[in-house]
């Protein structure tokens, strides 16, 4: 059931698939170039013109402009589907500020928005953007004071006329990919004798120096716009720094677009554990802020120099990814991010994490989360990857946190130990997810496939026995049901709809059913049936709080027999013409077995 629900859209993850033939993957590769392929770049000034509350460090106000800041803004049009890339010189917002304003996008613009990606550059010398978020629940004390909705709706207002800009600006383009490499970063977890962690430089921990470069041009091979994806934090400024300023990202953004007359959109990757290597100086000339004009600009200059043709046989594929895991123990949540997490019937929370993935052609692979991910992960998964070019888009369409890898929750530290929601387990699950997506559903999925947010497929059980009867992967059959991916659920518009799932069962016996849903106290109380050939089970859709409030709940057990079935859901009382859930999941764990 949508309600008013839309003005807040959760972001989904998107893959764009582009078939390149490459070279080395540490040089150059050749671009692309797809039938009616058409780009487009923006950039919009958001400087403000008054003192603003600045975010990254303790509050503080700025006192005047080092440099300014930006939107900017790539539209990409494969002939079938649009695709927009965002990069703000903003250090995080909240993802229920993405979702907020993507909802604005689809409604007045018809863009939906797992095609719509806000990435951040995380400089730490930029005025906050909408509410806190998570943020202030780790660090009330630097949230005392009021959003400031005025620069808030300047921000979006902006962004919104650059994409309506953009999207009247596409012309005939070719894409091209390479790689480059800089010493800019280092390791900021510097370990102590104790073996604890704390914020500083580490020489010898892990880096990630590799430059992802996406290069588009126009028809006659002229420079368009470029992509750089490179990990590093915003701090090359400190707390003591309080003019405004892009910090590296934007320096070196600025650098190059000065001496190759196009746009960059600089996209941060796995900086949870990277610093630049001149970190928290009170002023640019302390920091050498201009010197990473050298040690970054020059390399990404390099880089595109490498890339020595484009294509334009381009197709863009989008596809989208929840990532269930464990929540930390105690930590409370804020309001505006109840999508974002969910409890389970045995009272453990459970953070909701989403994963987006960018497909060109078929060697190409982004994918993206709202996190700020230690850099051993993505390179794990970059060198796993079965695409010859997988980039990790950092800081996008909102934040949820510090990602650490297991073995250094023992070290503890301000990155564990203050700003992650997660638990040790989180990287287990994140790289499975990613991995197995990567590796299944990504890699054999043809870009020239026509895609399909619902995508039913034969459900089989996991390691652990279960059944995860997911909406994504059922089929919704009835006069009204609509998928709606921006809540990973089905939703419920008269009692003559149904979801079926195709499910493989390979243990007879009796199996505990977990609903996950959500309902407007209004709506609640009508009944459902769960239907597996002569088995049923009955019950009453409870109260979840609100139609954005997901939650989990035993309604009881069903005993399953060995082989391939049919698993129903639907209304107990076809004959009532009202909506009863949003369905977003059940799942089925055996209890005994046969």
């Amino acid at each position: 059931m949508i309600s008013n629900r839309f003005n807040f859209i959760v972001p989904i993850l998107v893959l764009v698939a582009v078939q390149l033939t490459y070279a080395q993957q540490n040089t150059g590769i050749n671009t692309i170039q797809s039938k009616g392929f058409k780009a487009s770049v923006v950039k919009i000034d958001i400087t403000p013109n008054e003192p603003k509350m600045l975010l990254g460090y303790a509050a503080r106000q700025s006192t005047g402009i080092n440099d300014r800041i930006y939107h900017r803004i790539v539209a990409m049009d494969d002939g079938v589907k649009q695709f927009f890339l965002v990069s703000t010189d903003i250090c995080v917002m909240s993802p229920s500020e993405y979702d907020h304003v993507a909802a604005i996008l689809q409604k007045d613009l018809g863009i939906d928005p797992e095609n719509f990606w806000w990435t951040l550059t995380h400089t730490h010398s930029a005025p906050e953007v909408g509410v806190p978020g998570l943020p202030e629940v780790f660090m009330g004390d630097r949230y005392k004071h009021d959003v400031d909705t005025a620069y808030t709706l300047l921000v979006e207002r902006s962004l919104i006329k650059g994409i309506t800009e953009a999207r009247n600006k596409l012309v005939k383009a070719k894409l091209g990919v390479g790689w480059g490499f800089s010493q800019a970063n280092i390791n900021r977890r510097a370990i102590d004798v104790d073996g604890k962690a704390s914020l500083g430089l580490n020489p010898e921990g892990a880096v990630d120096r590799k430059i992802g470069l996406i290069r588009l041009d126009k028809e006659d091979g002229s420079p368009l716009a470029l992509i750089a994806n490179y990990a590093i934090h915003g701090t090359v400024l400190g707390a003591g720094q309080t003019e405004i300023s892009g910090d590296a990202p934007g320096i070196v953004s600025e650098y190059v677009e000065q001496k190759l007359g196009v746009p960059l959109l600089f996209i941060n990757g796995a900086a949870g554990n990277l610093a630049p290597i001149y970190s928290v100086y009170p002023n640019p000339k302390a920091g050498h802020l201009s010197q990473f004009k050298v040690l970054l600009g020059d390399k990404i200059i390099s880089a595109n120099k490498e890339i020595v043709s484009s294509r334009s046989d381009i197709k863009l594929f989008t596809g989208s990814l929840i990532i269930e895991t464990p929540r930390k123990p105690k930590l409370s949540w804020p309001k505006d991010l109840s999508r974002y997490t969910q409890t389970l019937a045995n009272g453990d929370h459970m953070v909701l994490l989403p994963a987006r993935f960018l497909k060109i052609n078929e060697d190409v692979a982004i994918w993206s989360l709202p996190v700020e991910l230690f850099c051993e992960i993505s390179n794990e998964i970059r060198d796993r990857s079965p695409f010859p070019f997988t980039f990790f888009f950092g800081y996008t369409n909102g934040w949820l946190g510090y990602l650490p890898t297991e073995k250094e929750w023992k070290h503890g530290g301000y990155e564990i130990e203050t700003v992650s929601p997660y638990t040790p387990v989180v990287e287990k699950h994140l790289k499975e997810a990613v991995l197995g997506y990567l590796e299944g559903e990504m890699k054999s999925t043809p870009a020239s496939q026509p895609q399909s947010l619902n995508k039913p497929t034969k459900i089989k059980p996991e390691t652990n026995g279960m059944l995860r009867l997911t909406a994504r992967n059922g089929n919704g059959i009835g006069p009204k049901i609509k998928y709606m991916p921006e809540w990973w659920a089905f939703g419920w518009f008269t009692n003559l709809d149904r979801v079926e799932w195709d499910v493989e069962v390979e243990l007879e016996g009796e199996y505990n059913a977990e609903l996950v849903w959500s309902v407007s106290d209004e709506t609640a109380g009508n009944e459902f049936l769960l239907e597996a050939g002569k088995q049923k089970l009955i019950g009453t859709i409870d109260r979840s709080g609100s139609w954005e409030i997901f939650k989990s709940k035993n309604i009881g057990t069903i005993k399953l027999k060995p082989g391939r079935q049919k698993i129903v859901f639907k209304s107990n009382k076809p004959s009532v013409d009202a909506g009863m859930l949003d369905l977003r999941e059940i799942k089925l764990s055996l209890v005994q077995s046969k």
